[in-house]
């Protein structure tokens, strides 16, 4: 997981606060330029809009798993007939030996590269990495509202913002209301995030404490003088 670091500050209780955002993160979105079919025009791509415009039948996978689990790539002839003969192949599937195909799945037709890419789910799982600030410490008053913001979007499934919080509702509540929504592998994963969060904070406590016996102690070192050359 990529974090942005802050300054050392050693009069704060936490040595490093990692879980600080950044401006230059701030209501950001990352885009690609990619090609249309017949490469006439450019269309911009990115997580978000393929999340969004996922096949219904992937409906119920948070943001977190949909990009563990799947992958665009662009249509072939091989994804054609794999797509207008589903029924054909799970039939063909149950008696034939091997691996099955990794299954595909298309678009949406609100997504801008409906007609020329789909979703293939990966042979094994991946481990996403999320980029900007962290997901926040749960037991800080400060960024509660981040935090439960962050989960919601995670693990929480949705296509719209009106679905992870209603108008005038606070993150944290909306959180509290939705989140017998989410699975519990998706928890496992949330209590492994607090955890390292834990795993810092002992590891900061211990370099405060070892900082402060070295000045109390005033410790020195003597340089080492090595003799001119000849």
């Amino acid at each position: 997981m990529n974090v942005l670091l802050s300054h050392v500050d050693t009069d704060e209780d936490d040595v490093f606060d990692d879980e600080a955002p950044k401006e230059d993160y701030s209501d950001e979105e990352h885009f690609q330029i990619q090609s249309t079919k017949g490469g006439n025009s450019f269309v911009l791509v990115n997580t978000r809009v393929d999340y969004q415009y996922r096949s219904h039948a992937l409906s119920n996978v948070c943001l977190y798993d949909f990009v563990g689990n799947f992958y665009k790539k662009k249509i072939n002839t091989g994804d054609v007939k794999y797509l207008s003969s589903i029924s054909t192949l799970e039939h063909e599937q149950e008696s034939r030996k091997g691996r099955p195909p990794n299954q595909r799945f298309p678009f949406q037709q609100q997504h801008p590269q409906v007609t020329t890419h789909l979703l293939m789910e990966y042979s094994e799982p991946r481990v996403p990495v999320l980029y900007g600030p962290q997901v926040p410490r749960r037991d800080r008053d400060d960024t509660r509202e981040r935090y439960s913001r962050a989960l919601l979007t995670l693990f929480v499934p949705w296509r719209s913002v009106s679905e992870l919080c209603d108008v005038s509702q606070k993150w944290e509540d909306a959180f509290k209301s939705r989140q017998h929504r989410i699975t519990a592998s998706s928890w496992n994963i949330i209590e492994n995030i607090q955890l390292l969060h834990e795993c810092k904070k002992d590891r900061d406590e211990h370099l405060l404490q070892v900082i402060t016996e070295a000045q109390a102690d005033d410790d020195t070192v003597d340089p080492i003088i090595f003799p001119a050359d000849q």
